[in-house]
């Protein structure tokens, strides 16, 4: 008799509007206890002769169940952050998947099984997936330990798990500094400079906290806002001392939430555990898994970055100090470049950036997108209304191809209360071909995190909100339209950071495209598009006094580098960050600032690979000078591309690179800058 638990059932979209609290630990004791059924099995069937069918996709189809389950409770946990019994429950099954992960990978009986088919001779005929596919697998063994002697193995368990309450604390330490900061504005000339909707929500804000007047929150959108728009500069320094101390031993909440010591620890720990591997430092652990070689190698690429960004940052800086002078600003501040860099747009190129985002209505523009993508890429994208959702603001797009469904990409825009406050692609569920050679059909869901509006109003978005969009978007379709058969190979969340990011970094450089933003375009109102001189005056003000944003971004690159290497060096956390920005002078942080333990990057899966996110970056912008040379609209450039990047982690992204271009990765992109 079929279980009750939407979890337990089979599904082709999860069933979501129908899972609740008591349904997540019965159903991961059932689904762990079915997995350990089945790697006994395996091991009492595959451990004379191996084969791949009863061995690699069985343990996989039994990987693939949880992580999928997993999946859909990190999706509803966006929404469920006010409901204790849920997040109770989730984080026990969290618990649940990682006590199993941790067996499944101490198992040295199944370890010993995959080596036997690794060894034998049908191995020698594995096509290239399946050869990758078993050298991940083996290699997972071997990062937890497995060939390590029984006292080692047992301090590395501990240590993982150590990792882990840390890696908490961080988070709720954060979560819970920003949510003992409001600042309540009685004064509606402090609001100067915000915009008519940002007032609105800050004063909604407000009734809800039972308050008068505007009442701020402490988040990152509203902090990249306020440093930009808002003209009162004594709430604009209030703000960044409150973001920039946040978690730390400084600033309003001094030493109440502090991530100093958890940071310390948590560092400290991960360099214990590499030595255990047999690594120099944890960033060289975490790069043995990346495109980059060598942490050397990562630092000479940033130190380059740095480099030439160095004259474009030298001369924003000066031109903004005279710009503001003219204000009447004699001496920059921290939280005065980003809004004195909004006002020089806004003076210098007024007529360019005005009225910019009516030419980009969101659903509009959505939909074009979508009919730009089946263009490039030969497939067909449906909106489906026929869903359960975990909000009525979801939408869900089917991607066919030939006529057949291939996968699914829910699209979430609109920030939750309580969800996490960045843009983010969610995988639900990883291409693989089963043994009987049905594929399942990947699932990807797109946070956009666009502020939410109320009242109505068609949503509107900025160039930023363009970005971020086609950003996540690129993700997502590069999730569903792999052409991996194996499930520890086909996901985004399967690949390096610095492949991963690829094409995200890529699709992002579609908002810069000319061509392509003239085609979307078209005003919300008289439908009439933007003309060419528009954007190119557009595009030429957005780009404009952006190095400060290259700095910052190069700032935290290094940062978590070194911070992964400082246990090696003798040096802290603060001695670290005071070093890295040493180099970057120009950004002219107070001593104050916290900014590492702040920094969630450092525990959300992005430790030690920071970098990728600028690595990536400059080799989508070398790939997309084909795409624009051959036309965005070119369908075969689209086919190519597709081909050569959306293989899964199978293929190394130079050699994608390489396959795509014609010619290897220009060597000087990765040089280091002269002594």
């Amino acid at each position: 008799m079929p279980s009750a638990n939407p979890l337990l059932q089979r599904w082709q979209l999860p069933a979501w509007s129908k899972i609740q609290a008591e349904h997540l630990v019965p159903a991961f004791d059932a689904i762990v206890a079915d997995n350990q059924r089945i790697i006994a099995e395996v091991i009492a069937t595959q451990t004379v002769h191996p084969n791949w069918d009863d061995l690699v996709i069985a343990i996989d189809e039994a990987d693939a169940r949880i992580a999928e389950a997993i999946a859909i409770i990190e999706v509803l946990d966006t929404v469920k952050g006010t409901d204790a019994d849920w997040l109770a429950q989730s984080a026990q099954c969290s618990l649940i998947a990682k006590r199993y992960r941790a067996q499944k990978f101490a198992n040295l009986a199944l370890y010993r099984t995959y080596q036997g088919l690794e060894r034998s001779p049908i191995a020698a005929s594995f096509d290239a997936f399946r050869k990758a596919s078993l050298a991940k697998t083996l290699l997972g063994f071997r990062l937890t330990g497995i060939e390590l002697p029984a006292e080692q193995r047992e301090r590395l368990a501990a240590i993982t798990v150590d990792i882990d309450l840390q890696q908490q604390l961080f988070l709720i330490n954060l979560e819970r500094s920003n949510a003992a900061w409001t600042r309540q504005i009685d004064e509606f000339a402090t609001l100067d400079g915000l915009s008519a909707a940002f007032k609105d929500q800050l004063l909604l804000n407000a009734r809800q906290a039972g308050k008068t007047g505007w009442l701020l929150t402490l988040d990152r959108s509203t902090y990249e806002y306020l440093m930009k728009n808002a003209s009162d500069r004594r709430l604009r320094e209030a703000y960044f001392v409150a973001f920039n101390t946040r978690a730390s031993d400084q600033g309003p909440h001094a030493d109440r939430f502090d991530n100093g010591p958890v940071l310390q620890k948590l560092l400290a720990l991960r360099h214990e555990e590499a030595r255990l591997l047999g690594f120099e430092s944890f960033a060289h652990l975490r790069l043995s898994q990346q495109m980059a070689a060598s942490p050397v190698q990562v630092e000479a690429f940033l130190k380059q970055q740095i480099a030439h960004n160095q004259a474009v940052l030298q001369q924003d800086t000066q031109a903004l100090q005279a710009f503001a002078a003219t204000q009447g600003v004699e001496h920059l501040q921290a939280w005065d470049y980003d809004y004195f860099a909004e006002q020089w747009r806004q003076q210098n190129s007024s007529s360019a950036l005005k009225g910019l985002r009516q030419y980009f209505a969101l659903d509009e523009t959505l939909s074009r997108f979508c009919q730009f993508v089946e263009h490039l890429f030969g497939i067909k994208l449906t909106e489906r209304k026929d869903l359960s959702h975990w909000h009525e603001s979801v939408r869900l797009v089917e991607v066919s191809e030939y006529e057949q469904v291939i996968g699914f990409i829910y699209l979430d825009l609109f920030h939750h209360q309580d969800a996490p406050d960045y843009a983010m692609t969610h995988t639900v569920r990883d291409h693989r071909i089963n043994a009987e050679g049905r594929p399942a059909q990947p699932i990807a869901v797109l946070h956009c995190n666009l502020p939410s509006i109320s009242g109505g109003h068609q949503y509107l978005l900025s160039h930023k909100g363009l970005r971020v969009l086609f950003h996540e978007f690129g993700h997502c379709l590069q999730h569903v339209l792999t052409r991996s058969p194996h499930h520890n190979l086909s996901g985004i969340s399967q690949m390096a950071r610095d492949s991963g990011e690829f094409a995200g970094q890529l699709f992002e450089q579609l908002s810069l495209s000319e061509e392509l933003l003239q085609w979307l375009s078209k005003h919300h109102e008289n439908r009439v598009p933007l003309n060419r001189a528009q954007i190119t005056s557009a595009l030429a003000a957005i780009a404009a006094h952006t190095s400060r944003d290259t700095a910052t971004l190069l700032l935290e690159a290094l940062l978590d580098l070194e911070l992964h290497r400082s246990e090696a060096n003798g040096r802290n956390v603060q001695q670290c960050f005071d070093a890295v920005l040493q180099q970057i002078p120009q950004l002219n942080l107070p001593a104050y600032c916290r900014f590492a333990n702040r920094f969630d990057y450092l525990v959300t899966g992005y430790e030690a690979s920071v970098y990728a996110y600028k690595w990536s970056g400059v080799l989508a912008s070398e790939a997309f000078k084909r795409v624009e040379r051959e036309g965005v609209f070119n369908p075969q450039t689209g086919r190519d591309l597709r081909e050569a990047f959306f293989s899964g982690d199978s293929v190394s992204l130079p050699s994608a690179m390489e396959k795509f271009l014609g010619k290897p990765v220009p060597a000087e992109l990765f040089l280091a800058p002269p002594d």
